[in-house]
């Protein structure tokens, strides 16, 4: 039975994109130096705008300048293996047992029981729908523990595609055990490895989270170099997640609910390097190429670790690909030229209309961006082709502040209100070749 898995997936899986094996420097065209170019980029910018509806836009943005040159590239996807999964379970587990993955008796027992409890002491902030959707999940497990197996069969890397889904488990010890999948699909490649750390979730004191960003950088770039990967990727992004164990944390979480005490975990993203400049990242690309709302075909890639104070519980990897650089030191369209492209979208794109199914007024709507960074990015080409080019990629968050003066965010996305902004969400992305917006969802 995977339900458990599944439900506890949603809350650690992020999807990650993998790195290239190799880069190809086939031709150069030494248009822009890179030190004229950062020369002639702006560190601070700053507009005021007033679009359809009283709608407003605020520009009060740092400017993030390449860190390498930039160019014109090709992506060629590839799935992942048996000798590539290989290599990656010997860096991760090295010789630890391997099993088909299993729901044991005493982990559904346990999980039952916690659930119960949270219940009970939640259950004035649950909903009857929440309540009986617990129930309907609880008593399912209950079912399925009389043919609960008391230890799973062995399981080998040559198998791993075979297994229903690609779930396999792995003994890491510790007192835990990791899910490991692999998928393999003509859109969709990620491998994933995630420490359940199942018994963690009954423990009362919850010890602080000690691992710093620099602790989780360097760790990842430790097991980035035993891959053999570390020269191809950059850190685009760190942070830390809190860990919903049960289906109660994770309904009482969707509903605000801030726990006192939470297991967390720091995180760090990474991206590959196109020739020698990093990619832009955008947490709202990312879940959006991820979750099915964006097009299958959209490329996008990112390979994310997450480290608690025992280390390393989860590695996530998506869409491997090698790239090919093509034209090097290409010429830009300046940030005054990239912003007007990107007004005029907005100003096309943004009317009471975008927020009628939101009920919200559109003079309460600020269109707000805090950051523009000018990097790599990639999109769809000609015949479904991944080009890599260089991008203006305007970051920030669409605000609505209500008639007590309270600001929440628009996901647009996801259609609803949050409290809580994501600090690395992508507003319009501009191509810096073209001057054309690249709509995300579809990639190009």
């Amino acid at each position: 039975m995977k339900r458990l898995f599944a439900l506890m997936l949603i809350c650690f899986l992020l999807a990650c994109q993998p790195t290239p094996e190799a880069t190809e420097h086939r031709q150069a065209d030494n248009n822009m130096d890179h030190q004229h170019l950062s020369d002639a980029i702006p560190d601070f910018y700053e507009k005021e705008e007033t679009l359809a509806d009283e709608i407003r836009l605020k520009v009060k943005a740092s400017v993030v300048k390449p860190d390498g040159t930039l160019s014109i590239g090709e992506i060629k996807r590839y799935p992942f293996d048996v000798s590539m999964v290989k290599r990656i379970g010997n860096v991760l587990w090295g010789n630890a047992p391997m099993y088909e993955y299993y729901e044991p008796k005493n982990e559904l027992a346990e999980y039952i029981v916690a659930c119960r409890e949270q219940m009970e002491a939640a259950k004035t902030a649950l909903s009857e729908s929440d309540i009986a959707f617990i129930e309907m999940t609880l008593k399912d497990m209950e079912a399925a523990m009389p043919n609960a197996p008391d230890e799973g069969k062995p399981a080998s890397y040559d198998r791993i595609f075979s297994y229903d889904n690609g779930f396999i488990k792995v003994d890491t010890g510790k007192g835990r055990q990791a899910m490991f999948q692999a998928l393999s699909s003509e859109h969709r490649n990620i491998l994933s490895f995630l420490d359940l750390g199942f018994k963690k979730q009954l423990v009362e004191e919850i010890e602080p989270l000690r691992v710093t960003e620099e602790d989780a950088i360097r760790q990842a770039n430790e097991i980035l170099d035993q891959l053999g990967f570390k020269d191809q990727f950059l850190a685009v992004k760190t942070g830390v997640h809190p860990i919903n164990h049960t289906i109660v944390d994770e309904l009482l979480a969707d509903k605000g609910y801030h726990f006192p005490q939470r297991h967390e975990r720091r995180y760090v993203i990474f991206m590959r390097k196109i020739g020698d400049a990093k990619q832009v990242y955008s947490e709202q690309i990312q879940y959006g190429s991820t979750d099915g709302g964006y097009d299958a075909a959209v490329f996008w890639e990112v390979m994310e670790f997450q480290f608690d104070n025992d280390g390393l519980v989860s590695f996530t990897w998506q869409e491997p690909g090698d790239v090919s650089i093509t034209q090097e030191n290409v010429s830009v369209i300046d940030l005054d030229t990239a912003y007007e492209a990107m007004l005029s979208y907005l100003k096309a794109s943004q009317n009471q209309y975008t927020y009628e199914s939101f009920d919200l007024s559109p003079e309460r709507i600020t269109i707000s961006v805090d950051r523009i960074e000018l990097g790599m990015s990639c999109i769809l080409g000609v015949n479904r082709t991944i080009e890599t080019v260089p991008v203006w990629e305007f970051f920030g968050e669409i605000e609505y502040t209500d008639a007590q003066g309270n600001v929440s965010y628009v996901n647009l996305l996801e259609h609803r209100l949050t409290n809580e902004t994501r600090g690395c969400n992508s507003i319009c992305t501009i191509n810096a070749l073209t001057g054309k917006r690249i709509d995300r969802g579809l990639g190009y």
